[in-house]
Parts: structure tokens; C-alpha cells; sequence
């Protein structure tokens, strides 16, 4: 059973981060994840807005799984447009299990890069990590070849720590960050 209630999860000064609404946002969400150059780098893909609506259902079942981590929109306050997804999540290791270590990571339209939404939204689900969540790290993982969201993890002042083959059965840039860093 979904949740009916859209949930506030943070807000910045330009966005609000909240709990996806499958019927209501699939056709966003589509927009966003039948984009070949938004998915370039990701597996998550849709080919219809009934996709995009059953990959929303999936997002919000899991999110109430997470003991406060999640999948949420990326809303803008000026036009309430959605501009992607922010996420929380375990990392999950070769054999796709779920591991103690939580990641962030964020998925953008094409229209919204170069803005800073992903910086402003990873900034402020960083502080709900840490403070609410009382995560003592937050890692962030990237392709090597994904060198925008490499700038973004270095934005956020998180520490570089290597690359590594360890999780989603890839090698991928490794980055941490402390709640004391």
C-alpha cells in the first residue's frame, strides 16, 4: 500500500525536497529518465509514463523502508516544476544487498543543469543525513567519466577516496563526507 500524503522532506531557499507522487508525477519522472543523456550514467531508465509510474511505486515503497533515507523530487518553489531526484540510500554491494553505508546522489533534467540544484538539494539533504538522521558518513559515487557530478561532490567539500569496484557491479569514484569534515 502507497502512502497518499506528499511528504516535505527539506527545503532551500529555491527548492523543495519532497516524496515523489506516482500518478501524479510519472509524467515528469518520465521526462526525465527517458532522456538518454540524463540516464547516461545511471540504470534507472523509463520507456513510458506507466513505467515511470511502477518506478515511482518502487521509489516510495522503498523509501518507507529506509529508516528516513529515500528517493525524493527536486521541486523548484518559483515554477512548482520538478527538476529531478535526490537521493539517500545504502549503498548496495556486488550482490545488490543493501550495506550500512549511505549514499547521496541526484538526478537532473537536462534543462535544470548548470543552476546548482544539485548542489543546493545535496546540501540540504546532507544536513537531513546528518542531523536528523544522525549518519555519521554520507558517501557519493560516481563513474569516472561522469565529471559533473565529480564537481558537485567536490563542491559539497567531500573528501575524494578512490575509486572502487564494491558496489553497483562497476568501478566508480568514491567520495566522503563527515559530519565533523
Amino acid at each position: 500500500m502507497l502512502p497518499k500524503a506528499m511528504t516535505t522532506i527539506a527545503q532551500t531557499d529555491r527548492l523543495t525536497i519532497r516524496s515523489w507522487i506516482p500518478e501524479e508525477d510519472a509524467e515528469s519522472a518520465f521526462q526525465i529518465y527517458s532522456d538518454p543523456e540524463v540516464t547516461r550514467f545511471i540504470k534507472t531508465k523509463t520507456t513510458s509514463t506507466e513505467d515511470a509510474i511502477k518506478l515511482l511505486q518502487r521509489w516510495v515503497i522503498l523509501s518507507t523502508q529506509l529508516n528516513g533515507g529515500g528517493f525524493w523530487a527536486v521541486v523548484s518553489k518559483a515554477t512548482p516544476e520538478i527538476l529531478g531526484t535526490i537521493i539517500l540510500i545504502p549503498l548496495r554491494d556486488e550482490a545488490e544487498q543493501w550495506t550500512q553505508d549511505y549514499e547521496i546522489g541526484w538526478h537532473l533534467k537536462k534543462s535544470a543543469w548548470g543552476n546548482g540544484y544539485a548542489t543546493e538539494a545535496a546540501r540540504a539533504i546532507l544536513n537531513y543525513g546528518f542531523n536528523i538522521l544522525k549518519l555519521p558518513t554520507i558517501y557519493s559515487v560516481a563513474r569516472p567519466e561522469n565529471t559533473t557530478s565529480i564537481r558537485v561532490m567536490q563542491r559539497l567539500n567531500m573528501i575524494p577516496i578512490g575509486r572502487t569496484h564494491k558496489y553497483y557491479k562497476m568501478e566508480l569514484e568514491m567520495f566522503k563526507l563527515g559530519k565533523l569534515t
